[in-house]
């Protein structure tokens, strides 16, 4: 019996197997996904025709998932980005490049200089960059005047090294220590500073007289000079000098006799460099004297220019009066003695051609008197020495006052005030009568 029990089991399970089923003992295990399933070779010619499967609906498979909704809860746990926050700017996102620091040297400082004169210092800066910049220098001109500050030029010598060369006068024997700053700038933005103090040389204070002139300089020249009435009253004495290694500007003699003085018309650079002096001075005054240090004997120089008054032009650009020189007194007296003759030979042979050849010279004699007229000065206008721009400024006029006008150069013109002065204004400050 227990044999055909065996039997019948066994019968069960090879029958089980072979319909892919899943024995009992696999169901006993309770894994149907590991079952082993083998499926026996079906014969193609024997196969039934199975129904087609008939394709799922295509519209399911376009329609794009819902996403899924994120909870407060869940956003304060998302891990924030290293992005950059677009509102934020720049400067707090990027780190900045520092500019490295300038590094501002002083060579080739004399050891000893003379109150009054020329020596130099040369300037290194070291930007330590390969950058082109835009250079501004400043000098404290305290107790030192700074003469090329109007063309200095920063001179690149190596790879990121700019020399320079400052040429200055000490004014006073207090003058220590300078001190100099640069700012370089890099398309129009500031870009570094730096700032040094140079020690001056030791200077001297030179031991001079009244005459002094306090030019110190290699050389100085007098080219000519004139002597002329500045008024009714006073002299004026035009100087024209030229020297070396100088600063004309600087001259002025301390004299008490010297009434008015100053220097125009500088041309050239402390190199070579010439200029107009004038003087003005009473009528008492037998002669302008002066004197200069010079740097190349080491010792003053000394001039004594005699004062004698002349009734011509003083140089080209100042004049008398024409009406008060010799020559427009011959000039009138033969105008006017022709213009007579021709009026009696039209008297005695009563022609009408000498009437109108006397009228002539008549006329000719007027003209020849005052040939450009009289003017009327505008108030507030600032009466120069000379026809220049930074001529010295002598006269400002407080009210409208009568003048006549003695010639001109360019835009200026001579002008003659009723006390007698005469000087330049623009053709703009004056109208015609």
């Amino acid at each position: 019996m227990v044999k055909f029990f065996s039997i019948l089991l066994l019968v069960l399970n090879i029958n089980a197997a072979q319909r892919s089923e899943p024995s009992i003992f696999d169901m006993m295990d309770g894994d149907r996904e590991k079952t082993i399933q083998s499926t026996p070779k079906e014969d193609v010619s024997s196969a039934t025709p199975q129904p087609p499967i008939s394709n799922p609906d295509i519209s399911q498979k376009l329609v794009s998932p819902q996403p899924e909704r994120i909870t407060p809860e869940q956003m304060r746990n998302i891990i924030p980005t290293n992005e950059p926050d677009i509102s934020i700017p720049d400067s707090q996102i990027y780190d900045s490049v520092k500019a490295k620091d300038v590094i501002l040297k002083a060579v080739n400082m004399p050891k000893n200089a003379i109150i009054g004169e020329i020596f130099s210092v040369d300037l290194l800066a070291d930007t330590q960059s390969d950058f082109d910049f835009e250079f501004t220098t400043t000098v404290d001109e305290t107790n030192i005047k700074w003469l090329n500050s109007k063309n200095l030029k920063w001179i690149k010598t190596d790879n990121g090294v700019y020399t320079t060369t400052l040429h200055m006068i000490a004014k006073s024997i207090e003058a220590k220590s300078l001190r100099v700053s640069l700012n370089l700038k890099r398309n129009n933005q500031d870009y570094q500073n730096a700032n040094i103090n140079i020690f001056l040389p030791r200077l001297k204070e030179l031991r001079s007289d009244e005459n002094f002139n306090h030019i110190v300089a290699d050389s100085l020249e007098v080219k000519k000079f004139k002597t002329t009435k500045f008024d009714d009253i006073n002299n004026i004495m035009v100087v024209e000098i030229v020297g070396r290694n100088i600063d004309i500007s600087a001259f002025d003699i301390q004299n008490k006799t010297i009434l008015k003085q100053g220097v125009d018309t500088i041309v050239g650079d402390f190199g070579l460099q010439s200029a107009y002096y004038f003087a003005v001075f009473k009528p008492n005054k037998k002669s302008l004297d002066f004197n200069y240090y010079n740097l190349s004997r080491n010792k003053f120089e000394s001039f004594s220019l005699p004062v004698s008054v002349e009734d011509d032009d003083v140089s080209t650009q100042i004049g008398l009066n024409p009406k008060q020189s010799e020559f427009s007194a011959y000039k009138d007296i033969t105008i006017y003695s022709f213009a007579g003759i021709f009026f009696l030979l039209a008297l005695l042979r009563r022609k009408f051609s000498y009437f109108f050849v006397a009228a002539i010279f008549v006329a000719l004699g007027i003209y020849t008197y005052n040939p450009f007229g009289k003017a009327t000065l505008k108030p507030n206008v600032s009466v120069s020495i000379l026809p220049t721009q930074n001529s010295t400024i002598f006269y400002t006029s407080l009210a409208q006052e009568n003048v006549e006008i003695l010639g001109d150069k360019d835009d200026y013109r001579k002008i003659l005030f009723n006390d007698g002065k005469i000087g330049w204004v623009k053709k703009d400050d004056l109208f015609k009568n």
